[in-house]
């Protein structure tokens, strides 16, 4: 007897068998990995790295979603379980379960003015978006503003250099560069007109000048979109280690979330 696919036990909390097949090293502390596995995928949204023995721990999806036999990730050694990654190698089987969360609206900003700004390793999931953007021309018009501590420790140098192609890209420095402080303080060099969609990630310090400058500019707050997956965890709502504001679950109703939200859940 066969049985509608609705009585399937499928348990998507269980981790799937996966192959490192690529990785390499982007900086003393940070590296790269391709993962073969199918996933399909919004950008924003993140899996759960899973380590036999060792733990698991969550990271935002780096590669675009039309990238389907693969997806890629990129970790900072920061902890016992990305410590332990970070030695893995080609060839090496880690689990994944997941994508979890809600991604950036992308149904909302095709044919729209998109401004992408990203502090720090902040540009890691906001990567998913640039590429895919890029290439499905969802955008009207892309500008990019990236701050980073130095020029050296900017990540994806030279997908940069072809992303300037398609996009205006401003790059800000703490220490070097031509531009030097924080990339909050070039929300001006933008030329915002007011009708653009923003994705923002990075630091949460940066959420608020970031979102207050982008109102300023005649931005309205419904349009401008945080990532705040610094503070995902368990993927599935039941640690509570992401509670944010009170009231969200980072890993369900985020990580991404409007500005308008933002605001409700730190006043």
């Amino acid at each position: 007897m066969t049985f509608p696919f609705y009585f399937v036990n499928i348990n998507h909390q269980k981790p799937k068998k996966a192959e490192i097949i690529d990785c390499y090293e982007i900086s003393y502390d940070k590296k790269f990995y391709k993962i073969k596995a199918p996933l399909d995928f919004k950008p924003g949204q993140f899996v759960e790295i899973s380590l036999a023995g060792i733990g698991e721990f969550p990271v935002s999806i780096a590669s675009p979603p039309s990238t389907k036999d693969y997806f890629e990730i990129c970790i900072k050694k920061v902890g016992r379980a990305t410590s332990y990654l970070y030695r893995m190698k080609e060839g090496d089987f880690i689990g994944v379960r997941g994508p979890y969360g809600n991604g950036f609206p992308v149904e909302k900003i095709i044919g729209k003015k998109i401004i992408i700004i990203a502090g720090g390793i902040g540009i890691i999931p906001l990567r998913s978006f640039i590429k895919e953007t890029i290439m499905q021309k969802w955008h009207a018009s892309l500008k990019i503003l990236y701050g980073a501590r130095d020029p050296q420790n900017m990540l994806f140098r030279d997908e940069i250099r072809d992303w300037k192609k398609h996009a205006e890209v401003i790059e800000v420095f703490e220490r070097g560069g031509e531009r030097r402080g924080l990339v909050s303080e070039f929300v001006g060099e933008a030329d915002i007109t007011g009708d653009e969609y923003v994705f923002v990630c990075g630091p949460p310090a940066m959420f608020k000048p970031v979102g207050e400058k982008l109102i300023e500019k005649g931005v309205d707050k419904k349009n401008i979109f945080l990532s705040v997956e610094r503070k995902m965890r368990c993927g599935i709502g039941k640690c509570g280690h992401c509670i944010f504001g009170g009231r969200y679950y980072t890993c369900i109703d985020g990580p991404v979330f409007s500005y308008e939200n933002f605001l409700h859940a730190i006043l």
